[in-house]
Order: structure tokens, then C-alpha cells, then sequence
């Protein structure tokens, strides 16, 4: 019975799966509405039309739509995984948690850099930049150090 029981419950990654697909669409959803509000006031408002708040408001934006792209691969791949196959494309399909988790840090370095960017285009303090900067590189660096061990190791 408990054998059973554990074969079918790969189900019980729909759960996660499906949380995973309705944050994607908020994120969506969430993102073009700030789009949208973004452009409203540098409409309506010139104060707004300032190139460092209209860069900073535009990273911004694009960062949330890549969380919301990262949360609908790890929907798919989750689902891929311990549910059923489904017809994505080749680059979305996920064969092994490795895959997944491969694609989750190289999404981590993009976020990152715009993390990093939108820091840059804001400037208040060089020092602090600079040790953002750096943490920012650490982090990148680690990454791709395991995964080229990994892979040599594979």
C-alpha cells in the first residue's frame, strides 16, 4: 500500500507546480500594470520624464517579468519532472533536477546584473556601490565555478 501510495503521489507536485504557474501570471500581470503606470506618468507629468527614474522604473519592470519567466520554467520543470511531459520547446524541457536547478542559476546571474544595473543607474554612495558590486560578482562567480566543476565532473 505504501508503495502504491508513493508512485502516486507524484501528484503532489501539481501543487507546487500550479503555485509556482499562478505567481508567474501575477508577476505578469503585475509588471504590465507597472508598465503601464510608468508610462501614464511621464505622460501626465514631466517631473517624471526624469531619465534616471524612467531607467530605474524600466529595469525594475524587466526585472519582474524575468522572475515571472523563472517561475513559469520552474512551473513547467517541476511539473515535467515528477507529473507528466508536456509539448514545450526544446530549451524548456527539463530532464533531470540538475537541469532545473542549471537553469534557476544562470537565471540568478541575469537577475543579478539587472539587480546590479539598476543600482548603478541609481548611484547614492560610490563605496557602497562598489561593495554591491562585488558581492553581486561573488555570487556570479560561485555559480559558474560549480557548475564547470560539476560538468567536468559529469
Amino acid at each position: 500500500m505504501w508503495r502504491k501510495l508513493l508512485e502516486n503521489g507524484k501528484s503532489i507536485a501539481l501543487l507546487p507546480s500550479l503555485s509556482l504557474f499562478v505567481g508567474a501570471v501575477f508577476l505578469g500581470m503585475y509588471g504590465v500594470f507597472l508598465l503601464v503606470e510608468t508610462l501614464y506618468k511621464a505622460i501626465t507629468d514631466p517631473t517624471m520624464r526624469d531619465t534616471t527614474y524612467l531607467s530605474t522604473k524600466f529595469i525594475s519592470i524587466m526585472d519582474i517579468h524575468l522572475l515571472s519567466v523563472v517561475l513559469y520554467i520552474f512551473a513547467v520543470g517541476l511539473y515535467e519532472l515528477f507529473v507528466d511531459k508536456l509539448n514545450v520547446p526544446e530549451w524548456l524541457k527539463i530532464g533531470n533536477i540538475d537541469n532545473l536547478k542549471a537553469k534557476l542559476s544562470s537565471v540568478i546571474v541575469l537577475i543579478l546584473a539587472i539587480t546590479f544595473t539598476k543600482k548603478l543607474v541609481e548611484w547614492k554612495n560610490a563605496l557602497e556601490t562598489l561593495m554591491f558590486g562585488i558581492a553581486v560578482a561573488v555570487v556570479i562567480a560561485v555559480l559558474v565555478f560549480y557548475y564547470k566543476v560539476k560538468e567536468s565532473h559529469d
